[in-house]
């Protein structure tokens, strides 16, 4: 069945009558029930207006403020703590309510148990809160439903400015004001800031605050009292300037407090009445009713935004997470792909070598021997890039020559950026020497390089990277005030590709900043570059036109030392004829190994199963001169059998081999008692070496 809208209104009026009778008569029978007070279980229940009467008492000077917070406070010990969720069902919270409200003494009762307050005084501000209620029934109906209807539009939505435009909007409607002004209170400071200002120049108002007590906002804000002002031209309170900030010529006003749950949040202020009358006490108790609606949907709305924010910054918090363990996955990933793949490497390399002895170089297979083990060697180093960056490593700056360095990060390259993108390098002979990580310049390199070509990946391109020495005036310095007058590097990475919008250029070296479809990236990149770049000194900006490509142009300081490159020699294998045990779970492994080392004329054992080893070394430690190991292998690893045999024979040398492994490094090695570390793939004359190395000690 449907009903108009003046039904409705009509049903709207008829409650809100019969609300403020049910008020009525519990307010005029307080003072029958306040002779009670002693004896809480003959009382019909807390007193609704046990607030009010508090801040009665604190407004008429009575008692103070923190008074009534101590005895709110102990009020709140009878309450028992907020129930769990699984207490949360309605129909439990609402007996449990019941329960607990015949053992809550009442505010009067606590205020005169402390001697805050004598029987007189409260039962004057019984009367004064009666009063109110007295004067709230004398309201017109249809006005009071307009109030409370206008305090249900602004509690329909969470929307902060929504919010705060309806209040203004209702405010004049309540009020029948040609305009209005909310002032919220500072928390910090406690001044009352124009945060809705009114008026033809209201843009003016803009952070204007009233410091405590000034002013009829700050009067009221102090008394939390309301004000009537008939004319503001008598009241000395007034500022006059405001008016000649807005444009708005103020002639009578009402100021109302804002409170929420016992907290004043700020003033609500109306202007001039519609017909040039002045606001009275019926304006001053229906903005009253209204402004308690408008604070708590202030409060709520702004609560409402501190949870967004919260839980954005959750969300944000667990997308790192689950960045840095992705990132910690790869890791783990690509640290185990290298431990099997140096091990491959290292039988290719190691049998190469084998077959190289055993043919003179005149065999056409000579050759071809030589460059399976240049190809390993070169696979085995592309395999080191691959770790270095994959992870975060310290950076060992050092003299190197950058040139060398880039143009080798760029024959990575070429393999995973796609045909379509040309790559054009401009690079001078000479060296450019600067003091870096090698391993993050091709980190560097490969970041930007890899953006650029995804930027191209559909429609093709150019990119192009060039290298040259430039010198920078104090005046090209202004824009990177950490840099110097100088020699630098200048490297710049240009592709031919769609351009960066003017609205996210500088956004891009923000952390989890990203534009790429999911999977594509984690917004990591440039940040990454961005640091790397600070922590050698130097400075990277971008040049990019929508439809025109981008420029990532880096700037290195220059250093005059230049990069010290030992030259290989292809000296003979030092060899010997002490007795080495070999230590590995790849037979493969072992017995090329083994024919190494005979080769070079030690007598070896080998075994696959490191728990035989200890046992076999348990039974003789003498035989031994040294024990070579691998790192990861089943039961045990080679950190831990090094460790057993240590405790067997404290001075037996050791060497450990791996091909890669988190748990250990040549430090740890070192600080486990082991002589040696080699990292595989290890070619005959590093391994001869390393023994003669630590069997010579």
């Amino acid at each position: 069945m449907k009903t108009d809208r003046g039904e409705t209104l009509m049903i709207v009026i008829n409650s809100i009558g019969a609300f403020i009778r049910k008020i009525k008569t519990i307010c005029l029978s307080g003072w029958n029930h306040w002779n009670e007070y002693q004896d809480p279980e003959k009382s019909p229940g807390i007193n609704i207006h046990s607030h009010l009467i508090g801040d009665l008492l604190v407004s008429s000077g009575i008692i103070s403020r923190p008074q009534l917070e101590e005895a709110l406070a102990f009020q709140q010990l009878f309450f028992k703590e907020a129930p769990g969720e699984k207490d949360l069902d309605r129909a439990e919270l609402v007996s449990k309510a019941r329960k607990t409200r015949h053992k809550v003494p009442r505010l009067g009762q606590i205020l005169v148990k402390k001697g805050f307050v004598s029987e007189k005084d409260l039962a004057l501000a019984l009367e004064t809160s009666t009063k109110r209620v007295k004067d709230l029934c004398r309201l017109d109906s249809n006005k009071l439903a307009m109030a409370l209807e206008s305090g249900f539009i602004i509690n329909s939505t969470l929307d902060l400015v929504e919010v705060l435009a309806l209040i203004m909007k209702h405010a004049s409607i309540v009020t029948d004001s040609v305009a209005s002004t909310l002032m919220l209170m500072d928390e910090k400071t406690g001044e009352l800031v124009f945060s809705v200002p009114t008026g033809p120049n209201a843009d003016e108002l803009e952070d204007i605050r009233i410091p405590p007590g000034e002013g009829i906002a700050g009067w009221v804000a102090e008394n939390e009292k309301y004000l009537l002002v008939p004319d503001t031209q008598k009241d000395p309170r007034f500022y006059s300037d405001i008016d000649a900030m807005t444009g708005t010529k103020t002639k009578s006003l009402l100021c109302v407090p804002m409170k929420s749950k016992r907290k004043l949040i700020g003033v609500l202020e109306v202007i001039n009445k519609q017909n040039d009358s002045v606001f009275v006490e019926e304006d001053a108790l229906l903005l009253s009713f209204f402004s308690h609606h408008a604070a708590i949907a202030i409060e709520n709305a702004m609560l409402f935004n501190a949870m967004q924010n919260r839980l954005e910054k959750e969300k944000s918090i667990a997308q790192k997470v689950a960045e840095s363990e992705r990132l910690r996955s790869i890791d783990t990933l690509s640290g185990g792909i290298a431990h099997d793949f140096n091990n491959i490497l290292y039988m290719i390399v190691g049998n190469s070598e084998l077959a190289l002895e055993y043919i003179p170089k005149s065999n056409p297979a000579y050759n071809n021997l030589e460059e399976i083990k240049s190809a390993s060697l070169k696979a085995a180093g592309i395999v080191k890039q691959l770790l270095n960056f994959s992870r975060k490593t310290d950076e060992k700056l050092m003299p190197i020559d950058a040139v060398t360095v880039i143009k080798d990060s760029l024959k990575f390259l070429r393999s995973t950026i796609p045909t379509t993108v040309e790559i054009h390098e401009h690079m001078p002979d000479d060296e450019i020497v600067i003091l870096a990580d090698s391993t993050q310049i091709h980190r560097i390199m490969m970041n930007l390089c890899i953006n650029a070509s995804q930027a191209m990946e559909e429609t093709g391109g150019t990119l192009k990277i060039s290298i040259e020495k430039i010198f920078c005036e104090a005046e090209d310095m202004k824009a990177f005030p950490d840099l110097i007058p100088g020699n630098y590097l200048k490297i710049t990475v240009n592709d031919t590709g769609p351009g960066i919008s003017p609205k996210i250029i500088n956004q891009i070296f923000d952390p989890y900043f990203t534009t790429k479809k999911m999977g594509k990236g984690s917004g990591m990149g440039l940040s990454i570059v961005l640091g790397i770049i600070k922590n050698h000194g130097g400075a990277i900006w971008v040049d990019s036109s929508l439809g025109k490509g981008t420029a990532f142009i880096i700037l290195f300081p220059m250093v005059e030392k230049k990069t010290v490159i030992k030259a290989k020699t292809e000296d003979e294998y030092p060899s010997g004829t002490e007795t080495i045990l070999f230590v590995d779970d790849e037979k493969s492994i072992t017995d090329m190994v083994q024919q190494v080392l005979e080769k070079l004329g030690y007598k070896v054992e080998t075994r696959l199963n490191p728990l035989e080893a200890l046992g076999l070394f348990q039974s003789k430690p003498d035989s031994f001169d040294l024990v070579i190991t691998d790192m990861t292998m089943p039961q045990m690893t080679g950190a831990k059998l090094s460790e057993k045999l240590i405790e067997i024979q404290p001075d037996v040398p050791i060497i450990i081999c791996t091909g890669h492994s988190s748990l250990i490094d040549e430090e740890k090695a070192k600080r486990l008692g082991i002589a040696g570390y080699i990292m595989k793939p290890a070619t005959m004359s590093t391994i001869a070496k390393a023994i003669r190395n630590v069997l010579d000690k």
